[in-house]
């Protein structure tokens, strides 16, 4: 059964027929400032011509509206007619209720939206999905600080209601026309309203679309028991092609009750990209089978000349239907040559979301880098993917016995990188090896407990310019976890040349610091850790890295409860013979009052695990990030954190991406693009910006972090391109030049593999 795309239209303009009018404010008189009155982080607020202008001076600049009382709908919008100066972020905070913390008014009562901030004019449209409040009472527009807003109109609107669903599946076929979606032109939401359709058997999506733009589009709906759209996005290929596109909605926690909208925000702001053909919801994907190579590359690195090397591909089929395998074909250069073919079965059959890894051994001669392709037939589809092969020269190196000893080279300032010691069974490398071998480190799938990959990891980083790696640690109250990287360092033969520091990531349960449990966790650092000739220190003090001052505040019972246990902390510090401990916050400093209050406590210094920039507002969706936009606004945000913290010294964080989708799939945050020409150009900016600031060392994000994407550890992607780039930036020209890097091959060390 087929929803009848006329009679939605038909419903949606009969919908508020017999509603009372709902209210708009045009802001032709200074009147209009007794209902939507600013507070005292708007500037120069005055009215002229029909429009409020005002200067956003403070850092939490709004408007608001109280003594409402709009009866809640979840087909209701607000239209903001309004100009801006610069692009930012803006906030609708919307409640039933007035009385609590804040007034009424929560984090989870709040819509985000974008303002493009070019100095003309837009409609901007806020879809609340407000509902479950019954009442609105209240209404609070929040702007951000350092730009000129003028607001000409503020306008609630309904875009209307549609009959009941039926109850088995929903089908709308589009044929490229969205119309009847269309809420606003300036939406980049399309829905239609339900009258409590139900999700029983409604498990599977199926959206078929062309785009000629990658991105990421997401099924959007609201429900009778959640505020707020709710969402599963799903990534879109940009190649113009018909595709299927099928998301499992069961099982979702949002995906529950009665469904009062329904629809798609698409992958482009300009839907004249995408075409959608039809949408399907049911008890179980539709559409016919598709395979796609997720990944064509080698095995392994680094791949030299003059020796067999691992090419490997992974192909998934992301249709509903099984695929039938008919055929493969590599096609190499001459220069290339191939040794072995795979074994595949004539006709081999993939199963919907099933991922097959095949594998060819290649040779080349000469370096270089060498275009090749894979042709696979299937269903009488062939599909093509081509990827290049480097392949770098041998080194002709002797083999050797242990791991040759490393050779730092000297920088300009200390540069010190997150390590996540995470890595300890071979069961925690699977994610990676079959999601994302291009990730594979150079060491392999390895056992982080062995000195001797210590020793690799130690040479790689002195090399390349990394002066300390800050461990995260874990103790919840006298119990650890992951310290086998830290016990093996103390066993690897250069220890000496890499200084550590622990960043205690005290992501705790609530309730597990106390003033006891403190004294026996710096009895532990001052026993175990801190007589380390390597421990690295700051301001002439060894540094302790902490996660979350909150936690610790909020268990100790104070600011007070805190400086009383890191003056505690200092003396048991001199007691042993060391100078004290340098307290470094990496979490709770992001405003002038919140660093006052980590100086109060006893903090010296304060930085971050990762740093953005404005990254995630200039995202195209909440899951999809550009590095270059973190390369382009890092700086930025380095100059705001450091004028937040005052007195408390802030060390700029140069990130080393994120992309989560080992370990989170498809709803992972995704920092897409990164390469190693912008990891350079933020290195760079890091450089000027703390000789510029007098920073005695620099903050690189994780080197390892393989599960979140977070890593510069030579590996299958990279290989040392990242690592060069830190000399290359931060490093004293040596008169014969810097250490050439080799991997565990060249020398005829590893593999590191865990064996199961």
């Amino acid at each position: 059964m087929r929803i009848c795309i006329g009679l939605l239209l038909f419903m949606s303009a009969m919908a508020v027929a017999n509603s009372d009018p709902l209210p708009e404010w045009d802001f032709d008189t200074s009147e209009q400032l007794k209902i939507w009155v600013p507070n005292s982080h708007l500037g120069d607020v005055r009215v002229e011509k029909g429009v409020v202008e005002f200067d956003a001076t403070g850092s939490d600049p709004y408007l608001h509206c109280r003594n409402l009382s709009i009866q809640a709908s979840p087909t209701q919008f607000v239209l903001i007619r309004l100009r801006a100066n610069r692009p930012g972020n803006g906030d609708l905070f919307w409640s039933g209720e007035t009385e609590g913390k804040y007034g009424g008014l929560t984090e989870a009562k709040k819509t985000t939206f974008r303002v493009r901030g070019d100095d003309s004019w837009e409609e901007i449209p806020i879809l609340p999905f407000w509902q479950t409040e019954g009442t609105i009472r209240q209404l609070r527009l929040d702007v951000y600080e350092g730009a000129h807003f003028a607001i000409d109109s503020i306008e609630i609107r309904d875009w209307g209601r549609a009959p009941s669903p039926p109850d088995s599946t929903w089908n709308w076929d589009f044929d490229g026309d969205l119309s009847s979606w269309q809420i606003h032109p300036n939406s980049d939401l399309f829905m239609t309203a339900f009258d409590r359709g139900s999700t029983d058997g409604h498990d599977w999506a199926t959206v078929r679309m062309r785009s000629d733009i990658e991105g990421v589009a997401a099924l959007v709906w609201a429900t009778d028991n959640k505020s707020g759209i709710q969402s599963e996005e799903f990534d879109v290929q940009g190649d113009g092609k018909i595709r299927s596109y099928p998301v499992r909605l069961d099982g979702l926690p949002n995906w529950r009750g009665s469904i009062l909208a329904f629809g798609l925000r698409l992958p482009s702001a300009s839907p004249e990209r995408v075409f959608v053909e039809s949408v399907e919801v049911g008890p179980r994907p539709s559409g016919p089978s598709e395979l796609k190579l997720s990944y064509l590359g080698f095995e392994d690195c680094p791949n030299r000349t003059e020796a067999p090397c691992r090419v490997l591909a992974h192909l998934t089929n992301v249709g509903a239907e099984t695929a039938t395998l008919e055929n493969l074909e590599f096609r190499a250069p001459e220069e290339v040559q191939v040794l072995s073919q795979p074994r595949v079965e004539e006709n081999s059959r993939v199963g919907f979301e099933q991922t097959i890894p095949i594998g060819w051994e290649v040779q080349a001669m000469k370096p270089g880098k060498y275009p090749v392709s894979l042709i696979v037939q299937s269903n009488g589809d062939p599909i093509r993917t081509t990827a290049t092969l480097s392949f770098t020269p041998s080194l002709h190196l002797p083999h050797s016995e242990m791991v040759p000893k490393p050779h730092p080279i000297r920088t300009s300032l200390d540069v010190c990188a997150y390590y996540f010691p995470g890595w300890n069974t071979p069961e925690k490398w699977d994610c990676i090896r079959e999601t994302f071998p291009i990730r594979k480190p150079m060491l392999g799938y390895y056992d982080e407990g062995d000195p001797e990959c210590v020793d690799w990891q130690i040479k790689w980083a002195v090399e390349n310019g990394i002066t300390c790696f800050l461990v995260d640690w874990y103790w919840i109250q006298g119990k650890q976890h992951l310290t086998h990287w830290f016990e093996a360092y103390k066993k690897s033969k250069y220890q000496d040349d890499l200084k550590v520091a622990i960043m205690w990531a005290n992501h705790n349960p609530p309730g597990t610091h106390s003033r006891e449990d403190w004294r026996e966790v710096t009895k532990h650092w001052i026993e175990a850790y801190l007589p380390l000739p390597t421990y690295y220190q700051v301001n002439g003090r060894p540094a302790v890295f902490l996660w979350d001052p909150r936690l610790i505040r909020d268990d100790l019972g104070g600011s007070e409860d805190v400086r009383a246990a890191f003056e505690e902390s200092q003396q048991m510090a001199r007691d042993a013979g060391f100078p004290g401990i340098e307290f470094i916050a990496m979490h709770d400093h992001d405003s002038q009052s919140q660093a006052e209050r980590l100086l109060a406590e006893g903090y010296s210094g304060a930085t971050n695990y990762h740093e953005w920039g404005e990254a995630p507002e200039l995202a195209e969706s909440s899951t999809r990030m550009e590095y270059e936009d973190v390369v382009r606004t890092a700086s930025g945000t380095w100059r705001e954190r450091d004028r937040e913290c005052g007195d408390l010294t802030y060390y700029p964080v140069v990130d080393t991406g994120w992309d989560a989708r080992p370990w989170h799939g498809k709803k992972a945050q995704v920092i897409r693009n990164r390469t190693a020409d912008g990891f350079e150009r933020l290195l760079a900016q890091a450089k000027s910006y703390s000789e510029e600031h007098g920073k005695p060392f620099v903050v690189l994000g994780p080197v390892n972090e393989w599960g979140e994407g977070s890593y510069i550890e030579p590996c299958v992607e990279f290989e040392f391109d990242m690592l060069e780039r830190i000399r290359k930036v931060f490093g004293i020209p040596e008169p014969f030049g810097w250490p050439v890097n080799i991997g565990p091959s060249d020398v005829g060390l590893g593999p590191y593999d865990f064996t199961k």
